[in-house]
């Protein structure tokens, strides 16, 4: 495909209007968390006097997109990667795919867990992406504290650091998918479910307290709650963050070529106004990208009229 865009709400429909009516391969992967979701009547939409719910929005959203050859995936993104070829690997729980270029558009997403101090170890010990610091826990114990295909990937990947994983529900159900739930059997990685009570350590994190009084001796811990936020994604790609919301530039682009970011993941007003525009701004932008690695984009069609535009076969 031609543009991978994460998140299907207002601000990555809008990036999937244009690039797909620029003629571009567009892939929207939605995995249904959009906080638009709501059936509350939002007052302050453009062009919405009478007011409009979440999920009405993003069915207009996803009927103007599709109508112009987008492509909808309910399908939940865990990781994705650089390929040797200079493309994008995305990973669903289902599938895997390459794109040319991102648009990360998640919504906001940065969730602690509910474990006493664990704010205080963050960097010592409790981290959040396990691509970036894995290595440094290189043959030490470690755990993953969540309870979903997120952490039960997470904990997969790292295997390849250290054969001493565990994955910690804190209290919660499991419920990643069966064929990840027999990777990890197969792999001896255990899955507890004791409520966590806090983390404990002199300068660096070293063990976690259960509420039972239990002492598990790890030496990482981290945090893979609910779905692969944006923040998460952004860091597997080497994308620059701050705290819960990825940087991106005035035309939302991100210091990785060809990964843009829009919508609630970048700050700011956090408004769904806000995040059509910003949606629109990383689509024509990554296009220009395309444009200049002499990639063949119909600008033209951007502005033209729907009388003299055919829509994408």
């Amino acid at each position: 495909m031609d543009v991978a865009i994460i998140g299907g709400g207002p601000a990555g429909l809008s990036a999937a209007v244009y690039t797909a009516r620029a003629d571009q391969e567009t892939y929207v992967f939605d995995d249904g968390s959009g906080t638009t979701r709501e059936v509350d009547t939002m007052e302050n939409v453009y062009g919405f006097p009478d007011g409009v719910t979440g999920p009405e929005l993003v069915s207009l959203g996803q009927r103007h997109a599709t109508k112009f050859g987008a492509t909808i995936l309910e399908e939940e993104v865990v990781r994705i990667g650089r390929t040797d070829d200079d493309a994008y690997e995305i990973e669903t729980t289902e599938n895997r795919y390459q794109a040319r270029g991102v648009v990360i558009a998640t919504g906001a997403s940065y969730e602690s867990p509910a474990i006493r101090d664990v704010d205080e170890y963050e960097g010592r010990g409790v981290s959040y992406c396990v691509e970036c610091d894995a290595y440094f826990y290189r043959d030490r114990p470690v755990a993953v504290v969540g309870s979903g295909n997120f952490a039960a990937k997470e904990a997969l990947m790292l295997l390849d650091y250290t054969d001493d994983v565990q994955v910690l529900t804190n209290g919660k159900e499991f419920t990643a998918d069966a064929a990840l739930r027999d990777q990890l059997d197969a792999a001896d990685v255990a899955v507890r479910t004791d409520r966590l009570e806090r983390v404990d350590g002199d300068d660096a994190l070293e063990r976690i307290v259960t509420r039972d009084g239990d002492e598990l001796e790890v030496d990482g811990l981290f945090v893979a709650l609910g779905a692969a936020g944006g923040t998460a994604l952004a860091e597997m790609l080497g994308v620059a963050t701050a705290g819960p919301y990825v940087e991106t530039d005035d035309g939302m682009g991100t210091n990785v070529p060809r990964v843009y970011a829009a919508g609630d993941v970048t700050g700011g007003q956090r408004q769904i106004n806000t995040s059509i525009g910003e949606g629109t701004r990383a689509a024509i932008n990554l296009l220009e990208e395309f444009r200049d690695a002499s990639e063949y984009v119909d600008y033209q069609k951007l502005d033209r009229p729907a009388s003299e535009t055919a829509t994408s076969d």
